[in-house]
């Protein structure tokens, strides 16, 4: 994308975007402020395939909203539902979602790459086709949530809520998941390897079959009074 705002998307929205460009539009798009849409009822609305190039929206609605295919790039959502809504075959790039719900959302063959997810929530909703390749899940809330074969290489869960999650075969490799809370989880054949694991309690997860690293497993064998050498 080569300019702030959306392309692809219904006029209204698009003037919308427009409205909310701050002053001085013939600034490089890389330091000009982003446009910031308040308080926005777009539930229901059909943006698939809208490509979104620096634009922030907070406290917005995007419930039962169909943003397959949809592609954004450097936005920022704040404190927005999308609970319901759509976002199969997606692309996120360097987005940021904070303190988001997403309920009942779909995100099959959906890629997030370097986005943040801190202090959202999940809820009966299944990411196991999604994509992800770094960024920061930090707080984020995934309990209970399907999270098999999920590759969370790279990605930052510090203080992240996973009680009860379903993260068999999952990988984490150099992971920072310090503070995690792991409570009922179920890491069979989880890689751990090169993960900050930091509170990570054996005797309240599933970790049959889990590939640790030596030092790792020194810290895990604690919990059970186990002395090593």
């Amino acid at each position: 994308m080569n300019r702030v705002g959306a392309t692809g998307a219904p006029e209204w929205f698009d003037a919308l975007i427009r409205a909310a460009q701050p002053l001085d539009p013939d600034a490089p798009a890389d330091v000009r402020p982003m446009p910031e849409v308040h308080d926005e009822d777009f539930a229901g609305v059909d943006l698939q395939g809208v490509g979104l190039d620096r634009v922030s929206f907070v406290r917005c609605s995007f419930e039962e909203a169909v943003l397959a295919e949809s592609v954004t790039e450097g936005c920022s959502f704040t404190d927005c539902s999308f609970d319901r809504a759509e976002f199969l075959d997606s692309s996120q790039l360097r987005t940021a979602f904070v303190a988001c719900s997403f309920n009942r959302t779909g995100f099959a063959r959906s890629t997030v790459t370097d986005c943040k997810f801190s202090g959202s929530v999940f809820t009966d909703t299944t990411l196991r086709t999604m994509t992800i390749s770094g960024g920061d899940w930090s707080a984020v809330s995934l309990a209970g949530i399907d999270l098999r074969g999920l590759d969370f290489s790279d990605v930052k869960l510090v203080g992240a809520n996973l009680v009860g999650a379903k993260l068999d075969r999952s990988v984490f490799a150099r992971a920072n998941l310090t503070g995690a809370r792991w409570r009922d989880a179920s890491l069979r054949d989880a890689d751990l390897r090169g993960a900050l694991i930091e509170g990570l309690d054996p005797r309240v997860v599933d970790l049959t079959g889990a590939r640790v690293e030596v030092a790792q497993a020194i810290v895990l064998a604690q919990y059970f009074g186990i002395r090593i050498g």
